[in-house]
Order: structure tokens, then C-alpha cells, then sequence
């Protein structure tokens, strides 16, 4: 079983807080197209014939493509790659591109997960975002996907802003309560490297104490508090840290990349994992479309060790609700790496994590901390 992640590198304009690549032009379309069916053909055999079980349309923005380049790149995945009978095709959008019959296509290609990037739900906030939709666009987006069939939607949503004013970021979770959505992803605005946000912060802060740190830690705290009590009275579930799903809707694809799952990434950046090596393609669209014409794609690759293996099953598993099974830990890694991670537990304080039936799970207290759990749980290669 295997995950297939397709970067869409194009946007209209760079939100403020985007770290992903992309470039803010709608040029060079046909060469990224042309280029990505030439990878689908020259990468079909990197998963060894595994069965697809999850395919994802990211970007950038996926739907700045029409249906017909669309239909294209999809036909020739069908054709290179074994798919399962019933995979997750999610398909990220922006509100102002979920017109009705932009749609009701999309859900005739196939994709039967809508990702819609909505952000906030306050046009002051998005304005300061610098997202293009504004909040009647985004209710309409959820409102037309739904006239168009789609039973599986996701929202994004940004927290810890400090431009909202009292009560706003409340009334963006009762909105997004009330829509017909089934996943709920939702993130704190945080300071990225070469983002727009960084640049305009960096002016009067120190530059490295920025970097990937939220915009303001106690407001990012105090919003996750609001959006716990909000999603305690919803039929939603928290599933990891970020996301939350009705019970049967939680995305299959990130989950995934958090159970360690193989996965092959096509387009500029994309990163693939194959339980040995991690690879990621060159950030460039134009030595992106130079090497995959000359039949050389421009991949790098880390080799990991069983020390780095150990670290990213603690990383991500202790951002799920499943967390760590120590007996899979034992298994996999040995039984020095569970002595190890036991002895650095006690070093936490108690009410940060669990310890129940040989499965290690961080509590709603420890979540805020997960960073710094992470970095008292790693092992290091000395």
C-alpha cells in the first residue's frame, strides 16, 4: 500500500505565510505539464507496482488547472500506476475556483475529496493573509461543493492571528461548524523563513528567533483552547493535533505520512519516502522541467539511519491520537530504543503525556509542548 502526492506549483499571489513552493505566475503551464506526464512515466516503477491507496492534488493551487489538463495528468496516472478499487483522491482548491461546474467536473474526474483553503471566514483577516476570496466566497465554496456531490469536504483554517479582534476567531469555528464540512484542519499562524510574514516581522525583530515559531505562542495556546471547547460540542473527533474529522472522514493520505506509509512524490519539491531513503525534487520549476526533459530528474536524497527511523516514529506518532505503540517500537527498532524512550519520559512532567497499555499518547496539556517532548524523546547518533 502506497500514497501518491502530485505538487501543483502555481498560485495567483503568495499568501503571506506560505512556505511551500510555488510562484506567483500562471506561466508555464504547459511546460509543468508536459514535464510531470514525462516523471509520471520515468517514476511509474519507483513504488514497485504497490497498490495506490491514497492520491493527492497539492500546491501551490491544483485548481488554477481546467479539466481537461486535469483529465490528462490523471489518465496517464491510471495508466503508469495500480490503483485500489476505492482510493482517497483528495484535491485541494481555492473558493474563488469551486464554481458549481468547475466542481461537479472535478467529481466526475474521480476525486472524491475536496480540500478547500479557506483560512478564516473575516475579510479583515483574510485581507491581512493576503488570500484572494473573500468570506461570502467562502461559504459559497463549501455550499457549491456540496451541490456538486462531494460528501467528503475539508476546510483549512489559521488561528493565533494577531489582527483578529476578541470573539472573531470563535465566530470562524461556529461558521465552519455549521457548514456541511467532515475534516477540519486547522493551524497556527507561523513564522516561516522567506515568507512574506517573515520579511515584514524580521524588520524589527531578531531574524533567527522567528523562524518557525507561531506569530504569538500565548494567543496560539489560548486560540487552541477555544477551538477544543468548540470542537467538544461537534460531532468531530481530534485525530492529530491539527486535524479533526468525523468519525470515518479523517484524511488517509496525511495519515499516512504519520504511520510511515511509502509514498512517491511527483512535481517541483515534492518529497517521497520509501522506508529507507527520503528524496525530494529541486524547488525550481525551470530545473525541474530542464532535468525531466533530459531525462535526469534533479532528486536529492537522505539515507536514514535507525536512529532517524526511531526519531520520525516519534515525532509523528505522538501527534496522533493513536500514539506510540511501544511494542512496535521494540519490533522495529529494538529494545534498547523502548529503554531509551522510557527513561526519557520520566524526565516529563506526567500530566504531559500517557503511558496506558503499552501505548504512549501526549494529553491536550502536552500538545501546546509538542516541540519540546520531540526534542526530550530523540535519540542521538553519539
Amino acid at each position: 500500500m502506497s500514497g501518491l502526492y502530485l505538487h501543483f506549483p502555481f498560485c495567483n499571489s503568495k499568501c503571506i505565510y506560505c512556505s511551500f513552493y510555488s510562484i506567483a505566475s500562471l506561466k508555464n503551464q504547459k511546460e509543468f505539464i508536459d514535464a510531470l506526464l514525462q516523471e509520471i512515466e520515468l517514476r511509474k516503477n519507483d513504488l514497485q507496482n504497490d497498490e495506490i491507496q491514497t492520491l493527492y492534488f497539492g500546491g501551490g493551487t491544483p485548481s488554477l488547472f481546467s479539466i481537461d489538463e486535469l483529465s490528462s495528468i490523471i489518465d496517464k496516472l491510471k495508466q503508469s500506476f495500480a490503483f485500489g478499487s476505492s482510493f482517497e483522491f483528495t484535491f485541494e482548491a481555492n473558493p474563488e475556483q469551486c464554481t458549481i461546474e468547475y466542481l461537479t467536473a472535478l467529481q466526475k474526474l474521480g476525486i472524491n475529496r475536496l480540500s478547500i483553503g479557506i483560512q478564516s471566514f473575516n475579510d479583515d483577516v483574510l485581507h491581512f493573509l493576503g488570500r484572494k476570496h473573500d468570506a461570502n466566497h467562502a461559504i459559497l465554496a463549501v455550499q457549491n461543493a456540496q451541490k456538486a456531490a462531494f460528501s467528503n469536504i475539508s476546510i483549512d483554517l489559521i488561528y493565533g492571528i494577531l489582527n483578529r479582534k476578541v470573539g472573531e476567531w470563535q465566530q470562524d469555528l461556529d461558521i465552519a461548524l455549521s457548514l456541511p464540512i467532515k475534516h477540519l484542519s486547522a493551524y497556527a499562524l507561523t513564522v516561516e523563513e522567506n515568507t512574506k510574514l517573515f520579511k515584514q516581522l524580521s524588520k524589527n525583530l531578531s531574524i533567527p528567533s522567528l523562524i518557525g515559531k507561531d506569530q504569538d505562542e500565548e494567543l496560539a495556546i489560548s486560540d487552541m483552547k477555544i477551538l477544543l471547547e468548540a470542537i467538544k460540542k461537534s460531532p468531530f473527533c481530534r485525530y492529530e493535533v491539527s486535524n479533526f474529522a468525523i468519525q470515518g472522514f479523517e484524511s488517509k493520505h496525511n495519515s499516512n505520512y504519520w504511520n510511515g506509509t511509502h509514498y512517491l512524490g511527483l512535481g517541483p519539491s515534492a518529497h517521497s519516502y520509501d522506508g529507507d531513503f527520503r528524496s525530494w525534487n529541486v524547488s525550481s520549476l525551470t530545473k525541474y522541467v530542464d532535468g525531466i526533459v533530459h531525462g535526469k530528474p534533479i532528486i536529492e536524497y537522505e539515507k536514514l539511519t535507525i536512529s532517524d527511523k526511531f526519531n520520525e516514529a516519534i515525532m509523528l506518532g505522538i501527534r496522533t491520537s493513536k500514539g506510540v505503540l511501544i511494542s512496535e517500537i521494540s519490533k522495529k527498532y529494538g529494545e534498547a530504543f523502548v529503554q531509551h524512550l522510557l527513561h526519557q519520559l520520566v524526565t516529563l512532567d506526567s500530566d504531559l503525556y500517557e503511558l496506558s497499555e503499552g501505548v504512549l499518547t501526549v494529553t491536550e496539556k502536552g500538545f501546546p509542548l509538542l516541540d519540546h517532548i520531540t526534542e526530550i524523546l530523540f535519540i542521538s547518533e553519539d
